[in-house]
């Protein structure tokens, strides 16, 4: 069961990401010996197996859903990308853990940081679907494994905050989740395209789930339904972490820039106004000085 109160929402924001019992800490104690071995799914969740981070069942359970997940992202996946760009990376700036740490970082400094960002991200995310997508043969789970977990890891070391709040957090981890996983579902169904339903839905839920995981979020983090999703996102963006920040209304703005610059058309077309999230949007325009 997620998270169903603001109080544990709260102390879910103090920890942060988690090794034990989850994917991320069951992949990181065999990493150093297969690093550089390109594991597939079926081989890595087999050694995961035999050095006991893993029970059997949980494994073939696991390989299950990635079996069926290509199909899923089949159908969907011309429209995800670009939800993804107009709806998903918008909103993850109004979690104002995120947006703070980008600006922290001083990444937003850089010229080219938006190009970048959102080549990187795309490829990611691409990489990892894909890497899934492909089965048991697939190098999904090890590309997360190495993208998500091990990059937020890293973040989270190299950029440190106040041990009771840091920046890449139990609640900051799991709302970046559902903005891939949950979101653009909702996305979909606005721009009028099919949705996966029944069996395909969690096998679709299920997938990210697993990938949740490999990105260090405890049990309580990760939805096993849609309606779970849906209940969870609704908690997270009446909580305080959610909201107004300076950092999240520049990036949203760069990014909104980036776009339009992108676009051959004399007058460009607002496609995140358009497609984005309309609450996102609202939240995230610019302030003036005092307001």
């Amino acid at each position: 069961m997620v998270w169903t109160t603001q109080d544990r929402l709260a102390e879910a924001r103090k920890r942060p990401m988690k090794a034990e019992g989850t994917l991320y800490g069951a992949i990181k104690s065999i990493a150093d010996v297969a690093r550089g071995a390109d594991l597939d799914n079926e081989t890595l969740l087999d050694r995961l197996v035999k050095n006991e981070s893993l029970k059997p069942e949980t494994a073939k359970r696991h390989l299950a859903l990635i079996s069926g997940f290509g199909a899923v992202n089949a159908g969907i996946d011309q429209t995800y990308e670009i939800l993804l760009l107009v709806r998903s990376l918008p909103q993850t700036y109004a979690y104002i853990d995120g947006a703070k740490l980008l600006v922290e970082t001083r990444r937003l400094a850089e010229v080219a940081f938006v190009t970048e960002r959102l080549a990187k991200t795309d490829h990611i995310m691409d990489s990892v679907r894909q890497g899934l997508a492909d089965g048991a043969g697939g190098l999904g789970l090890w590309t997360a494994y190495e993208a998500l977990g091990e990059r937020h890891a890293t973040i989270a070391e190299t950029n440190p905050a106040p041990p009771d709040h840091p920046y890449v957090n139990q609640v900051s981890l799991a709302y970046t989740l559902l903005t891939f996983s949950y979101s653009p579902l909702i996305g979909l169904e606005q721009v009028g395209e099919d949705v996966p339903k029944g069996d395909a839905l969690l096998t679709w839920m299920g997938v990210w789930k697993i990938i949740g995981s490999v990105m260090g979020i405890e049990e309580d983090g990760l939805p096993d339904t849609f309606d779970e999703a849906r209940q969870l996102w609704d908690l997270i963006i009446a909580s305080p972490g959610y909201g107004y920040s300076d950092e999240g209304a520049t990036l949203l703005q760069a990014l909104k820039d980036h776009v339009a610059a992108g676009q051959k058309a004399e007058t460009p077309i607002d496609l995140i106004g358009e497609h984005g999230d309309k609450a996102v949007l609202e939240l995230l325009k610019p302030r003036k000085a005092g307001s």
